[in-house]
């Protein structure tokens, strides 16, 4: 499938060797310069989300042509985050932030930026709005434009602060209702005692 065929099908993600030729990729490691591959784009893409491919790796089609990881579009390396001493490190895939969740490095409370958009989002709330997204597109039809991982993740976010907006509402009127009554309570005794006053008096 061509380029331009799957920038006309936005839903569908599209690896390059699919209806081409293969095509053969080559990892070149920032930190000492080794070389990895030439693989195909299925097990590349496999590398970038099990934590093995740096945002400062170098990626080429074995031709000399090097790049950073992040340019590669299909690798979807899209987030930042801080790791411990506020260590900035991005844009990398959801793959290896769930990495990081499993070794510690960060938590589901941790930020993630997009590096896009720079929209952000706490990476449990990026990691739920993927599970809420692959139950959607079952569920949608095959035509229905897709949302953005991002932008699904915002409207997630504004969903949840309407939820507790709601609840916050609810509690207020709860409170509400308590000081009416206490209200009512308090003019009754002031009536009561009032009433006995004037009794007194009279007698």
């Amino acid at each position: 499938m061509s380029e331009e065929t799957e920038d006309q099908n936005p839903e569908i993600e599209v690896l390059p060797e699919q209806g081409a030729l293969p095509m053969l990729w080559r990892v070149k490691k920032a930190a000492d310069e080794s070389m990895y591959g030439p693989v195909d784009a299925t097990t590349l893409k496999e590398w970038a989300n099990s934590a093995q491919i740096a945002p400062q790796d170098m990626i080429d089609l074995s031709d000399d042509n090097w790049r950073s990881a992040p340019e590669v579009d299909f690798l979807d390396m899209l987030w930042q985050v801080k790791l411990p001493g506020d260590e900035p490190y991005g844009p990398t895939t959801l793959g290896t932030l769930r990495e990081f969740v499993q070794e510690g490095l960060i938590s589901e409370k941790t930020i993630a930026t997009h590096a896009k958009t720079n929209q952000s989002l706490p990476v449990g709330a990026l990691f739920a709005a993927i599970e809420f997204e692959k139950k959607r597109a079952q569920r949608r039809p095959p035509k229905e434009s897709k949302k953005t991982t991002a932008a699904l993740a915002v409207d997630m976010a504004k969903d949840q602060r309407i939820r507790q907006l709601e609840e916050d509402l609810k509690e207020l009127r709860r409170e509400h209702d308590t000081l009416i009554h206490r209200y009512r309570q308090l003019t009754l005794q002031m009536d009561e005692g009032g009433r006995t006053a004037t009794v007194k008096k009279s007698t």
